[in-house]
């Protein structure tokens, strides 16, 4: 099967990972992504929402060193919860790490292990988003809580398959003057502003920041689809991504997302009229 999908790919079909037909939380930006311990930083979610239906949806910060998410204690803003709607929503939150970090990070230096977690539902299908209600962790979570949002792995398999999209990213908690920075994802000003229906197109970015050899950009669109999937990029380069459009619709929506393999993201997504 592997090997006839990729037969497939080379003759100019798209890449089926690139196809978004179900919920699912497709990148968040953390700014600054190395973050300050007990200091805010802004965090924002793009989701791809097909069937458009009313959602709800948990956001945690877990520094998990072992016994339990520091933020449990309090002292952080380490939990929100908001709904949404519509095809392709993006929300942004005020969060923070655990004070008792900073601490550890003189002896440590930099560190990655905080994680920001995103529990995204169909509207009354997790129960425990309406149990955090509108609490943002400050006063510190009940016993129950922390053991839940300690290990969400535990209880992931108890969601239905369908509704239900869980995602995290790793933050690096430092006390540097001067943190990492999110790349920069800028379209080309000849980009096309509409589609024709079942033909091919190309989206071209300029990307520079800080990246590792990791580095790499990842189209996805909500009818369609791209030729791959992800591509390797260097700093300063123009970057190129192909797809082909649906026979049928009248739009379609489109997320770039680069990841620079420090913890950095940046999102470019804007929705196309089919003609």
């Amino acid at each position: 099967m592997i090997a006839l999908m990729m037969a497939l790919v080379g003759c100019g079909e798209t890449s089926p990972e690139t196809l978004v037909d179900e919920l699912r939380v497709l990148a968040s930006v953390a700014t600054p992504p190395e973050v300050r311990p007990g200091e805010t930083f802004t965090y924002e979610s793009y989701a791809a929402n097909p069937e458009e239906e009313a959602l709800e949806s948990l956001t945690w910060v877990c520094t998990n060193l072992g016994e339990g998410c520091l933020e449990a204690g309090g002292g952080a803003l380490s939990l929100h919860t908001e709904t949404h709607d519509g095809l392709a929503p993006s929300w942004e939150r005020t969060l923070s790490v655990s004070a008792g970090l900073a601490p550890i990070l003189i002896e440590t230096g930099a560190l990655s292990a905080s994680q920001v977690w995103t529990l995204t539902c169909t509207a009354g299908t997790c129960p425990l988003i309406d149990d955090v209600g509108s609490a943002d962790g400050s006063d510190g979570w009940s016993d129950e809580l922390a053991d839940q949002l300690a290990n969400p792995l535990d209880w992931m398999s108890e969601l239905p398959m369908e509704g239900v999209s869980l995602a995290y990213q790793v933050l690096t908690a430092s006390l540097s003057d001067s943190p990492h920075q999110n790349p920069s994802l800028e379209p080309d000003a000849d980009n096309p502003s509409e589609l024709s229906r079942g033909t091919a197109f190309e989206l071209t970015f300029d990307v520079d920041g800080v990246f590792s050899d990791q580095a790499q950009l990842y189209g996805y669109v909500s009818a369609g689809g791209f030729k791959t999937l992800n591509t390797f990029i260097e700093p300063g380069e123009t970057v190129t991504i192909k797809g082909t459009t649906p026979e049928s619709g009248d739009s379609i929506r489109v997320w770039a997302i680069l990841v620079d393999g420090f913890g950095g993201v940046g999102v470019w997504t804007s929705e196309f009229s089919l003609n």
